[in-house]
């Protein structure tokens, strides 16, 4: 990266006190709501990347990300395994490309690196209907924390909430 990109990137303005007191108002611990995901939000919003969010969709999704944190926090792995919807899935992604913002912001609301690990769901049957209640379990603490149902792709008519990523072929199961 040449001095000019790095100027630029690093020009962008900071998480406001605004947005953070935004969030915390929407039930994000205020450790969550702090992290400063300005530069994961221009990244996704870049028609280069093929997401092309918009600024009310990063916004959004930003919402969705903090809150699903903020979930892993308050029901910690192995106790639970909370599942992220596309939404927060994909920012989260996004997020850990950041790898130093992000082991900071794990660090910072988790005490350690906070990891992902993809595959749940794709290792056989059984882990297929653990992925799958796992998700569903998922939904109900999110609804109980937040008061009000997990976001889900309005576009989308399938049942789960998978936000089109489905773990199974959603066409057999309507």
């Amino acid at each position: 990266m040449n001095t000019t990109t790095a100027t630029n990137l690093t020009a962008r303005p900071a998480i406001s006190n605004e947005r953070v007191a935004n969030l915390i108002a929407l039930g994000i611990p205020q450790q969550v709501a702090v992290i400063d995901l300005e530069m994961v939000k221009m990244k996704l919003s870049e028609p280069k990347e093929n997401i092309g969010w918009t600024i009310d969709q990063c916004e959004d999704a930003e919402i969705e990300y903090k809150r699903y944190l903020a979930l892993c926090l308050k029901f910690p792995y192995p106790s639970y395994s909370i599942v992220p919807n596309k939404i927060m899935d994909t920012m989260w992604h996004y997020h850990i490309l950041d790898t130093r913002a992000y082991h900071k912001d794990c660090d910072s609301v988790f005490g350690h690196y906070f990891h992902h690990f993809p595959y749940f769901g794709l290792r056989g049957a059984d882990d297929e209907r653990n992925l799958k209640s796992a998700f569903e379990k998922t939904k109900e603490l999110y609804e109980k924390l937040f008061s009000e149902p997990m976001a889900r792709n309005r576009e989308s008519d399938c049942w789960h909430d998978c936000e089109d990523r489905c773990w199974h072929a959603c066409s057999d199961d309507k």
